[in-house]
Order: structure tokens, then sequence, then C-alpha cells
């Protein structure tokens, strides 16, 4: 059986298009006429019967077809940097990069630290975030953009694998003073005469909300959504909002006093994970699989709560605390 091979100038040109989503602008970033890059797609799309791209006015739509050559193409750049980093690893001053995607929430509040403290110790790790939404984390690591995807979830999709998982606290974000401080833990029933600030409708805690919200004939009718975490919390800073999330996401804000966190008694809502993911079958680089050791040796530290200082409500009259006049 002849063997099926690309030329790598080809795919680099290919995934160039992919990436700028024009010939023009391929050619712009490769340095290159247009023609050239042209002449590289039509030869990739003659040798594999399949058109790559859709034309369009204002530029090139990968087609299926194309998906799957980008996801391969990008597999093989991954594979040869992993190589190349294995076969100079004896070199300290070799840079390795560990590339991760992660969902938006813990990715942003708990790894920058984490990666610095890592860095100490391996002064020569780079590392590259990424924070996409959580539908997209696995097919980062599909397409061999991550190395290492971070998402909350209850499972895991197809070709992906969760290495390390820790429980995800769901909790309510209060302002201190609110009318639910007093509370130990709240019910999501609770919660309905209050503004919400939810995460948008297409995360993975989102649906988990909805879901659970349902069971109890509660409708979530949040004042304000966004795929930014912070954004969230500043508003449940503002006012009686609540802002709904996971305990490691707003940890720096009941740290400093700024909210406190009240958790929402419900086994559903506390069934979902965080979950460091990897593809199934594609090996980690030596750098990738030294920081997941270090996160896992970590793991009390980095997923418990932080101890905060006296919570200000309890500091205010009980009428107060309660909102009264």
């Amino acid at each position: 059986m002849k063997r099926l091979q690309f030329d790598s100038t080809a795919l680099r040109y290919f995934l160039t298009v992919v990436d700028t989503g024009s010939v023009n602008g391929a050619a712009a970033r490769l340095n290159v006429v247009g023609s050239a890059v042209s002449r590289q797609i039509a030869g990739l799309e003659q040798r594999l019967h399949n058109q790559l791209f859709e034309r369009h006015p204002k530029g090139m739509r990968v087609t299926e077809a194309g998906r799957i050559l980008a996801d391969h193409a990008r597999r093989v750049e991954a594979d040869a940097a992993r190589t190349y980093a294995e076969i100079d690893g004896r070199n300290s001053h070799h840079r390795q990069t560990v590339r991760i995607a992660g969902a938006p929430g813990f990715a942003t509040s708990a790894l920058p630290r984490k990666f610095a403290a890592f860095q100490a110790e391996h002064p020569a790790v780079r590392f590259s975030l990424t924070i996409v939404d959580a539908s997209l984390v696995p097919d980062r690591l599909r397409s061999a953009q991550a190395d290492i995807g971070i998402t909350y979830g209850q499972t895991t999709e197809k070709d992906t694998a969760a290495i390390y998982s820790h429980p995800a606290e769901i909790v309510a974000a209060l302002r201190p003073g609110h009318p639910l401080a007093e509370h130990e833990s709240l019910h999501i029933k609770q919660l309905q005469p209050y503004p919400l600030a939810l995460p948008d409708g297409g995360s993975a805690l989102r649906q988990v909300l909805e879901v659970t919200a349902s069971l109890y004939n509660v409708t979530l009718s949040p004042a304000f959504t966004s795929n930014h975490p912070a954004a969230l919390h500043d508003y449940a800073m503002q006012g009686d909002a609540v802002a709904l999330c996971t305990r490691p996401a707003v940890a720096d804000q009941v740290m400093t006093g700024r909210l406190i966190a009240r958790p929402l008694d419900d086994t559903l809502l506390n069934a979902g994970q965080l979950q460091f993911q990897t593809h199934a079958s594609r090996p980690l680089s030596d750098a990738a699989h030294r920081f997941l050791r270090f996160v896992r040796s970590d793991a009390r530290q980095l997923f418990q709560a932080p101890a905060p200082g006296p919570d200000p409500s309890m500091a205010l009259p009980k009428a107060e605390r309660l909102g009264e006049k």
C-alpha cells in the first residue's frame, strides 16, 4: 500500500489560510505572493480529491475535510515540537512551552499563580493560556492547539481524558451585608427575589444550574450574564445581586473580603468537577507532565477555599444584615 505523505510547506501554507481566513492574509503573513499559496491549496485539494475551503467574497471558510486536515496538520506540528524538545531536553537553556486552554473562571483566577510557582523551580518552562468557551476546550485538545485543557464538567468528550479532577463546589457570591449573608448555606429557591449574575447559557455550569432549577420549578432569570467571571463578581458587589460560580473562581474576592461565599445546598449542583484534561492518545511533553505532577502535589492549596478575614457583614447590627431600616 502506497504511503500518503504531505509536503510540510503545503501544510504550513494551508494552516496559515485556516488561521487568517484568506489567501491574501496568508500570503502577507508568510511573505510570499498569493499565487504561491493558491497553488499549494489546489495541490492538496487535488491530491485529497476534496475541497478544503468554501470560497466566499469575504474570505475562505474551511470545509469538514479541511477541518480534518487542519487537525492532522496541527498534530504534526505539535509532535515535531515535542520531539525536538525531548531530544534537546538536556540543554538547560532550551525553553519548553506548555499550552493550556481553559474555560473562564478557575483558569483565570487560580492558574497564573501556579505558573509562577512552577517556574520558580523550572525557569526554562513557558506557559501559554488561552481562555475559550468550555465547549471548545476538547476541540483545542483534539487539534493539538493545547496540551492541557481545564474546564468544569461531569463527563469527558471523545478523544479526551480527565487525568486529574477535583470536586467543584458551587457557591453564591454576595457582598458583605447582603440580606442572605446570615445563612450558612443557601437553597436555589432562596435566590429568586434577588438579581442574578450568571455565566453565559452555553457554559457547563449554567446548564447544571438550569437543570437543577427546573427540578424545583424555579426559573432562573438573570439580570446580568457574562462569559467573564470577574464581571459577574463585580456586579455582585453592587446592591443585592447574587453571582453563582465555583468556589475557586471567587477565591480572591473572598480572601480580600470584597465578597462572601455561601454554598448551595443541593447534591446535583455539586456533582460537577474541575477537570484537567489531555488528549486520550497523544503523549505529553516532559514540561506538561511535570506541571501536572506539580498541580496534583499542591492540590489542597490550589482548590481549598481561602481563609478570609472576619466577615464584614457580621459586624453590622442584625437589622442591617437583614436589609431592614
